[in-house]
């Protein structure tokens, strides 16, 4: 277990490699496997971090949002329109569970908070960038995707409120980036699925997929042992 703890990063980032390199030589069992590996070991590693059962509350929510992604993570794995729409549903709930921890760290604060007002109009740039040219691909999916990604930007947004907290430091560095990595990946993939149709795109969104996890749980594993939380 302790070598989990020290070594977490590097083994993570060992299972992407050889997930990227799996998409590359098109190896499709190996990219199956090693898809459905990051997120549990992400959870192990977490849960290696703290001392049940009193911390054990304390990650509930990172917990739970893991666990959607997992769930997405496999529905986007197979072939078919109503496994994307379901595997969306999952990773909403990842989006409302890491939400819902941020304002556990921090309520939200909007007067005078520049970084949130940047990242917001951020936001809405992206939006639009992705959202207008592929609109009319999207038909039915149209509001899903729109809900999507107000969920998304929401968390994002929650993420950059830290910024102004006693978590400044794992904000401007794990939980930022992380939720930044979150949505270029989503966005590539948005854009990848309903417009390019482009095998090689399955790269970048999963590399920024992984580092936006990973991201996120090393918060989590700086934060959630805070004594504010217990």
């Amino acid at each position: 277990m302790s070598f989990l703890r020290k070594k977490g990063t590097q083994l993570f980032l060992c299972i992407l490699l050889v997930h990227l390199a799996s998409i590359w030589i098109e190896w499709e069992q190996v990219r199956f496997v090693s898809k459905l590996l990051l997120v549990p070991f992400l959870i192990f590693w977490l849960l290696s971090h703290i001392k049940p059962p009193k911390q054990l509350k304390t990650v509930f929510f990172p917990i739970l949002g893991l666990l959607g992604a997992f769930a997405g993570d496999y529905l986007l794995s197979l072939s078919g329109e109503t496994y994307f729409l379901i595997g969306m549903l999952g990773f909403m709930t990842t989006h409302i569970c890491n939400s819902i921890y941020f304002l556990r760290l921090q309520p939200l604060k909007i007067k005078n908070n520049q970084p949130l007002l940047i990242v917001g109009l951020l936001l809405i740039f992206i939006c639009l960038v992705v959202i207008v040219p592929i609109k009319d691909q999207l038909g039915d999916f149209l509001l899903p995707i729109f809900c999507y990604m107000i969920l998304i930007s929401v968390m994002t947004l929650f993420a950059t409120n830290l910024y102004q907290s006693a978590h400044k430091h794992n904000a401007l560095y794990y939980f930022i980036p992380g939720a930044l990595f979150f949505v270029l990946s989503d966005c590539i993939l948005a854009i990848n699925k309903f417009q390019l149709h482009q095998s090689i795109f399955h790269i970048p969104i999963m590399f920024t997929y992984g580092m936006a996890i990973l991201l996120l749980t090393t918060g989590f594993v700086k934060s959630e042992i805070s004594p504010q939380l217990l």
